[in-house]
């Protein structure tokens, strides 16, 4: 003869206790999410800050001058690499940089359709002072994860980017406007050299 098995019973969760600890649940959660990213833009944003203050630079500039003292001489796309940026983003930033005389733009030895970019003497100096950019100790938090959670945290805060309809616009380098940000209104002076 078969035996029919009886169905175990489980014990409710508390989300099925309380209809209302799933909706504070998510609460906590959410709050925590934002409280993670408030802590990284304001890491960013103080850094920007200090490098402007300290040597007249934006976050941005900062942190690509940083990545070609690394890596120099490079292509433009070499610096997105390094950047995790893409090549017009770097662009702008290199553009503002050689027009101060902190990196040398020159046309490649091996390609003349290529540049090179190098850090001039006076990059050099500068970054002798600077302070780091926050964005190398992202990087550096963000190489310590796995793959696949690096997988799954990209997936999420681009499907986060995507539901609350930020995405119209290419991602630039953090505070790519730099030193606009931290000036008053009433200043003249235009800092994106």
């Amino acid at each position: 003869m078969g035996t029919q098995a009886k169905p175990v019973k489980r014990a409710k969760t508390e989300r099925q206790r309380d209809p209302s600890s799933s909706r504070r649940t998510a609460s906590e959660e959410t709050r925590e999410i934002l409280n993670s990213l408030r802590h990284i833009v304001r890491s960013l944003r103080v850094s920007s800050r200090n490098a402007e203050q300290r040597v007249g630079l934006s976050g941005a500039q900062l942190f690509v001058l940083q990545c070609l003292s690394r890596q120099s001489p490079c292509s433009v796309n070499e610096l997105a690499v390094a950047t995790a940026t893409d090549q017009s983003s770097v662009s702008v930033v290199v553009s503002r940089l050689v027009a101060r005389g902190y990196v040398h733009r020159v046309s490649s030895k091996q390609d003349r359709r290529s540049v090179e970019l190098s850090l001039s003497p006076a990059g050099r100096t500068l970054l002798l002072t600077a302070p780091e950019a926050a964005q190398d100790r992202l990087l550096a938090a963000l190489s310590k994860l796995k793959k696949p959670e690096l997988l799954v945290l990209s997936a999420l805060l681009g499907k986060v980017v995507e539901l609350a309809q930020v995405s119209s616009e290419r991602p630039s380098l953090f505070f790519e406007e730099g030193p606009t940000l931290v000036r008053s209104k009433g200043r003249g002076s235009d800092a994106r050299r």
